[in-house]
């Protein structure tokens, strides 16, 4: 099994075609298929299937799959870290966050480290906080700032937690049932959530107080359509207050005075263990830890 196999598994799966995977990897499509071919003849298996609709992965090719993306991650980092010991702080940190606006703390940390690093590139993919998991587990993401409630059960990483973002219960202007204040009865109306009602941390809100989940819940995970969404039904939605606040929400959402306390979002920066960053994540790592905290050598969750 060799790296430019396993590249050319990867692009042809995420390109969808053998052809603009050619493209993209600057080699011919003969030599391309050959690479699968030979690939698929050291395995004994077959990973790929071309139909009408396309090339799709067979069982074999899926598991390889996510084992191939880890591993050419891996040899990335792998160049990036000899490319430090030679004295170049250089390389390439991949940061996942929740669609939930980051604090301008991290977004301040995240300038420092460009300018005092100008040969890091740093891109930041924007995902629901499963994803972010998922992303992580495969190597796809070198750091993740999320919210997401499990993160101390999640073997084989640190997670610390960060910071706290208020959460508040919203509807739209003009709602007729603005001025309900129970949980108990906002629970009869429709609710639309960012994330599945077992993720969010309106679950707990209901758990703890000994109510059963509204039985009317949608689940939007596109921010724009969840804005459309919240502004357009009599809904009851979940947003942060740094949220309502950079967007102006509060200009056509109304925040519900409820007796009960709602949840907030604890955001959280989870990556692998210290020894299999980079030397250039493992820096950015340390400096949003002492942005947050002052102290790079904070507890794990």
């Amino acid at each position: 099994m060799k790296l430019h196999q396993l590249r050319a598994l990867l692009a042809i799966c995420e390109s969808g075609s053998i052809q603009e995977a050619s493209r993209i990897l600057h080699i011919s499509q003969p030599s391309l298929s050959r690479s699968i071919k030979d690939l698929e003849s050291e395995l004994g298996v077959h990973l790929l299937v071309r139909s009408n609709r396309g090339i799709t992965l067979t069982v074999y090719g899926e598991h390889l799959l996510s084992r191939a993306r880890l591993i050419l991650a891996e040899v990335r980092r792998a160049k990036d870290e000899i490319e430090t010991l030679k004295g170049r702080t250089s390389g390439h940190i991949t940061i996942g966050v929740s669609p939930v606006t980051p604090s301008s703390q991290f977004v301040n940390c995240l300038a420092r480290f460009s300018a005092r690093h100008p040969k890091v590139s740093i891109q930041i993919e924007e995902l629901r906080p499963n994803k972010l998991i998922e992303g992580l587990r495969e190597g796809r993401l070198d750091l993740v700032l999320t919210s997401h409630g499990g993160v101390r059960q999640l073997e084989g990483f640190r997670a610390v937690e960060l910071y706290l973002q208020p959460g508040a219960l919203a509807v739209r202007k003009g709602h007729p049932q603005r001025h309900l204040n129970s949980l108990a009865e906002l629970r009869e109306l429709m609710w639309i959530l960012p994330d599945t009602f077992e993720d969010s941390p309106v679950s707990k809100l209901f758990s703890d107080c000994g109510l059963a989940p509204p039985e009317n819940v949608m689940v939007c995970s596109s921010l724009v359509m969840y804005l459309e969404l919240a502004l357009r039904t009599d809904s009851v939605s979940f947003w942060s207050m740094r949220h309502m606040t950079l967007s102006n929400l509060s200009e056509r959402l109304d925040v519900l005075e409820v007796s009960e306390q709602v949840p907030g979002f604890v955001f959280s920066l989870i990556s692998r263990e210290a020894e299999l960053l980079t030397q250039a994540a493992n820096i950015l790592a340390e400096d949003i830890l002492y942005e947050f905290q002052g102290n790079p050598c904070a507890n794990p969750l």
